[in-house]
């Protein structure tokens, strides 16, 4: 009886642990199964830019190069098993920026999507530019927002306009999984 009164509770713990993991582990299984995305004919690129802006009055040019790398695959409950890339600035930087107030608020340009410049958007997806508006980050203690800001509100509240936005374009790669 004893045995039963703790075997009881314990069973019921165990049910429910498995209730909850049981579908994750499945679809971490499945992920695991699946066949790799075929890899890329061409695995690293760089893209020089320009952006011309003003800010204040005053022109500013920022001319650097966003350089992208294929990182292997990578796997998560979402996609499945989808190519990763990363991208960098040559400069070292980690943004374009264009405003930075003592590290709350910092207003900078996105260049683009690493899987835009090696033509690996999926089927219906495409990519556009933001151009002429840019992103922003804005830190409040351990809150942090970011979006993207309109041209009309970047030129009212921070007294910057965006003038032209130069760009290399992106490659053609081939994926087919005859290499």
């Amino acid at each position: 009886m004893k045995l039963l009164l703790l075997g009881l509770p314990l069973l019921f713990i165990l049910l429910i642990f498995l209730y909850f993991t049981i579908p994750w582990v499945l679809i971490y299984m499945g992920n695991l199964l699946e066949p790799n995305p075929p890899g890329p004919a061409v695995t690293y690129g760089e893209f020089p830019f320009r952006l011309e802006y003003e800010i204040n009055g005053k022109k500013k040019v920022i001319q650097d190069t966003l350089i992208v790398e294929y990182k292997g695959v990578g796997m998560n409950e979402g996609q499945g098993k989808f190519r990763k890339w990363e991208q960098r600035l040559a400069s070292g930087n980690e943004n374009i920026t264009l405003f930075k107030n003592d590290n709350s608020l910092e207003i900078y340009y996105p260049p683009g999507s690493s899987r835009y410049y090696m033509d690996d958007l999926g089927d219906g997806e495409s990519f556009s530019y933001v151009f002429p508006n840019a992103a922003y980050t804005e830190i409040d203690g351990r809150i942090t927002r970011s979006g993207v800001i309109s041209a009309d509100d970047l030129l009212k509240l921070y007294n910057i306009k965006l003038i032209s936005w130069d760009y290399t374009q992106p490659i053609k790669n081939d994926f087919s999984s005859n290499k």
